[in-house]
């Protein structure tokens, strides 16, 4: 992805119409334990790709990014995908890598005539879920035995997308309605990491629940201050979200049990209570 000239190339071959951009550090504790290298993947490979785009006149770039963006903001009200977000500081490296991705499709737009869609993901979760996400990392930790650990006192808050639901609103966002404009991608209900890891521990017989200090996480946004809303996706786009909670956690359970555990011949199982559980 930083190899501008090796991805034109790959432009020019294939000729896409459209180009989503997904590929980035997704992990906001890599940008403190390694700021460097993602500042490089997640701005610089955006340039990159945005770049390449141009050169081969792709009609439109998708990029997925981050309610994270609107940790730089200080407000109360919602969140107004329609104007730019101006930080007033934003307190995490991954958090601005995020905010400069999407100024540099506003600016490659405005320079260069190049259209994009930008869709802000909630917490993404599903099958294939990534392990450094809380729900996947509470399934790790009850295949080996529990208990499930949950960093910090559980308060903070998620909106947990199921990722069937956001495949759904990539392909309603190459409509013309989408172009040029930003819109959030939120989950069906707002839940606690305390709450998710109780939904979990129910799901799977009971595992314990402890809680610890983890200084990596320091500065991640809070949801507690801000209106985030799908509105204006459902509005213009027709996408609402249709996988409640606890059905893509089960999802999610029977994905891991049939994927991670017995797929790649694991020795750790998870509790036979969530056995009978499972489709």
């Amino acid at each position: 992805m930083l190899q501008t000239a090796r991805l034109t190339e790959r432009f020019e071959q294939f000729r896409p119409h459209y180009v989503f951009h997904l590929a980035a550090v997704a992990d906001a504790r890599a940008a403190l334990a390694d700021p460097v290298a993602v500042i490089q993947t997640n701005i610089g490979g955006t340039a990159s790709v945005l770049e390449a785009a141009r050169r081969v006149q792709v009609n439109r770039v998708i990029l997925g990014s981050s309610w994270w963006v609107t940790g730089a903001l200080s407000l109360t009200s919602a969140v107004d995908e329609s104007k730019p977000v101006v930080p007033n500081g934003t307190g995490h490296i991954y958090t601005t890598t995020k905010l400069a991705a999407e100024w540099l499709l506003h600016d490659f737009n405005a320079l260069y005539g190049l259209r994009f869609t930008i869709l802000r993901y909630g917490t993404a979760y599903g099958p294939g879920m990534w392990p450094g996400l809380a729900l996947r990392s509470f399934l790790d930790q009850a295949a080996s035995g529990g208990p499930i650990t949950i960093f910090g006192d559980g308060t903070d808050l998620r909106r947990l997308v199921y990722v069937g639901d956001l495949a759904r609103a990539h392909v309603l966002a190459l409509q013309e309605i989408a172009e040029n404009q930003v819109y959030e991608l939120e989950g069906l209900q707002t839940v606690s990491v305390g709450e998710l890891a109780e939904l979990v521990s129910r799901l799977l017989g009971g595992i314990p629940i402890i809680y610890q200090r983890d200084p990596s996480r320091a500065n991640q946004p809070s949801r507690a201050d801000k209106i985030i809303s799908s509105e204006k996706a459902q509005r213009e786009l027709g996408w609402r979200p249709s996988v409640d909670l606890e059905q893509g956690v089960m999802n999610t359970i029977e994905w891991y049990c049939r994927e991670i555990l017995h797929g790649k011949g694991s020795k750790n199982t998870l509790p036979l209570s969530v056995a009978h559980r499972l489709p």
